[in-house]
């Protein structure tokens, strides 16, 4: 049962619609207690929209609860804190959006902080191009000095694409979107538990443009992911890259057909022999390119073995 929310614009002003942020959380405190702070400051004109957040922890300790209740109500924002035991991706995502009220529901992850004008752009973004959603750029920060490799070699940047593009269903993630609720309301569509440890918001926009749902880019609502030292490590890059072709099989395969599951696997085979000869070459163009190529291989080793039933890496840590 969720609790009534507080309205965050000024006194005197109707607003047009009321957005409601979703946050999963796990053992992040610090994380979190930087990103509440950060939705405090964030433009809400007058009349524009009102805003709430929802908080699902999914840490069984309860560690996020001192946290939300150090913010709660703090400049009229009410914050909705729930706990979501099982160790499931998608489970923690759907408990958020049973929690959420309001016209749009917000994603953003717990490592991220948003620009300002994060909501006010993607909410005008949506409205501008008539979509049912809008996605921002999730750009990399460093508390930490970064490896030069690690830079130059751009493996925690991610694509972006001018502002308006309508977006495939390969293009997107949860990290940094803005969702109108009657997707999941009147759409009646959630995140698929079968992806546990990841590829459940991939899987879920497959579905939601198959049933017509309409998604475009806001390059100006960028939001900003905090890399850590654990991550700036070339050996967590390429186990990355093994997990997820391991996990783009599951949405990528269709109908699971056996002509999708030899096409798919020819593909990953050819892949895994033009990488692996390639890396003889790139290498003499200089390592930055290499890592690169390197990267790409792995994801296809990946992919490949989980084909054939025996993947190198099974999950990652929820």
């Amino acid at each position: 049962m969720t609790t009534p929310l507080v309205s965050t614009t000024a006194p005197g002003t109707t607003a047009s619609v009321h957005i409601c942020v979703c946050i999963c959380t796990y053992r992040r405190t610090e994380l979190l207690t930087r990103l509440l702070a950060r939705l405090l400051k964030l433009e809400r004109p007058p009349g524009l929209f009102t805003l709430s957040a929802v908080v699902v922890d999914n840490d069984e300790a309860g560690s996020a609860a001192a946290v939300v209740d150090s913010f709660q109500n703090s400049d009229g924002l009410k914050i909705v804190y729930q706990r979501e035991p099982e160790r499931n991706f998608a489970c923690v995502r759907n408990r958020a959006v049973q929690a959420a009220t309001g016209d749009y529901i917000a994603f953003i992850d717990d490592d991220e902080v948003p620009e300002s004008n994060w909501l006010r752009d993607l909410l005008a973004t949506a409205r501008q191009h008539a979509a049912d959603g809008a996605l921002g750029p999730v750009r990399p920060y460093y508390d930490d000095p970064a490896p030069r490799w690690l830079v130059k070699s751009r493996l925690c940047d991610r694509p972006v694409h001018p502002t308006g593009l309508v977006l495939n269903w390969q293009q997107m993630r949860t990290g940094n979107v803005l969702l109108q609720r009657d997707i999941f309301e009147a759409g009646g569509i959630r995140f698929d538990p079968a992806f546990r440890t990841g590829g459940e918001d991939v899987d879920f926009f497959k579905r939601a443009t198959a049933a017509g749902r309409k998604f475009v880019w806001c390059e100006e609502a960028a939001a900003y992911e905090l890399v850590p030292p654990d991550r700036m490590r070339l050996a967590y890059h390429l186990r990355r890259a093994l997990l997820q072709g391991g996990i783009s099989l599951k949405y990528g395969l269709g109908q699971n057909r056996l002509s999708d599951r030899l096409q798919v696997g020819v593909k990953s085979f050819l892949a895994i022999l033009i990488y692996s000869l390639a890396l003889l070459f790139v290498w003499l163009g200089g390592f930055y390119p290499f890592i690169n190529c390197l990267v790409k291989l792995c994801h296809h080793l990946g992919r490949f073995s989980a084909l054939c039933g025996r993947p190198l890496l099974r999950e990652r840590k929820l």
